[in-house]
């Protein structure tokens, strides 16, 4: 009776050792492979970088989707990339107007939610040029000069709210009376998508959490469109190799 129970709990380790084995195989890349992914080819996709001023970033690992790459960006809530394309090889990025879908509760959130809608144009273009992923930038396609190779950026504000001051005096450190801002974003090559994304953010800095009822909503606002393009821009640094990968 003692054999044939031995034998039964070796068949039971056997089998776990196997499921184990078989649940490892179907994790994704950023718990198998921390510092990247691995493509067919064996060569390493790095998913951190050091950026330009010394930052460690990180873009998360990716995996093949619809012709191309989704990368699971800690920082981005989707991110999508054609396989041929890394920001590479044009001489203007157009960002035409953002757009909005967003519904506003009341009228208080207009002027504010038009800012916010002119802010992030202006952000994206200092930080993209201060990465120097693009050439020339340009808010009008009357700016495009003939001949140029064009990536088109277009932009929709998806989820608005301008937040409030009272609210965020009682639970602003949990989030309560934080500003809302989400966005949807494709780039496009004579009309063919090779990059999209989707990020939000509401309240991301540390003021706006311990001390946001002492904040203008639009100065949280304008710190969240920061926070937003400084991740976005990262990411495209990174693909464009504009930055190192991390050791």
């Amino acid at each position: 009776m003692k054999i044939k129970k031995h034998l039964k709990t070796a068949a039971a380790f056997s089998s776990c050792a196997v499921i184990l084995s078989l649940v490892g195989c179907a994790t994704t890349d950023s718990t198998t492979n921390p510092t990247g992914s691995i493509g067919a080819n064996g060569n390493r996709f790095p998913s951190k970088y050091i950026a330009t001023d010394g930052r460690t970033i990180e873009i998360g690992s990716r995996s093949a989707a619809d012709g191309g790459w989704n990368y699971r960006d800690p920082h981005l809530d989707k991110c999508w990339i054609a396989s041929d394309f890394n920001f590479s090889g044009y001489d203007t990025l157009y960002i035409a107007p953002t757009l909005s879908t967003a519904k506003l509760h009341n009228p208080e959130e207009e002027s504010p939610h038009q800012l916010a809608k002119e802010n992030l144009p202006i952000e994206l273009n200092q930080m993209l040029n201060a990465r120097n992923i693009f050439a020339n930038v340009v808010f009008r396609e009357a700016d495009i000069k003939p001949g140029d190779h064009v990536l088109k950026l277009e932009n929709t504000i998806t989820d608005y709210a301008k937040g409030g001051g009272a609210a965020r005096y009682f639970v602003g450190l949990y989030g309560g009376g934080q500003p809302v801002l989400r966005v949807s974003g494709k780039m496009t090559d004579g009309g063919k998508t090779v990059f999209s994304f989707e990020v939000r953010r509401s309240g991301t800095s540390a003021g706006a959490r311990m001390v946001g009822a002492f904040k203008s909503d639009v100065d949280i606002q304008t710190e969240d469109i920061r926070s937003m393009v400084l991740d976005l821009t990262d990411f495209m640094a990174a693909v464009a190799g504009k930055y190192q990968p991390a050791n």
